[in-house]
């Protein structure tokens, strides 16, 4: 947190969740903002989680903390897309 220059602007976001798994949740992020994939613990909620429901969180803007390539990094997350397209799990 240290790295991050910019004061935190939280703004709040709204969203619909569209996919459940065992360990993963998929939110629609309302306004066209595009989708989010998290962990299912990172949900708060009170009863069991079911698609179609409504959420909100607050969430700022991304900062780019370093102008070097995490190659490494980089390279392990391209593979797991890769491999979630070719199973046909796209999202």
């Amino acid at each position: 947190m240290d790295k991050l220059r910019f004061i935190s602007s939280e703004r709040y976001y709204e969203g619909i969740i569209i996919e459940l798994t065992d360990g993963s949740v998929v939110i629609d992020l309302k306004g066209r903002m595009g989708q989010l994939r998290l962990p299912r613990r990172m949900v708060i909620c009170e009863n069991e989680l079911k698609e179609g429901q409504q959420v909100g969180f607050l969430m700022t803007y991304p900062e780019v903390i370093d102008e070097e390539i995490d190659k490494g990094y980089l390279e392990s997350a391209k593979d797991q897309l890769y491999r979630r397209i070719n199973s046909g799990n796209i999202i």
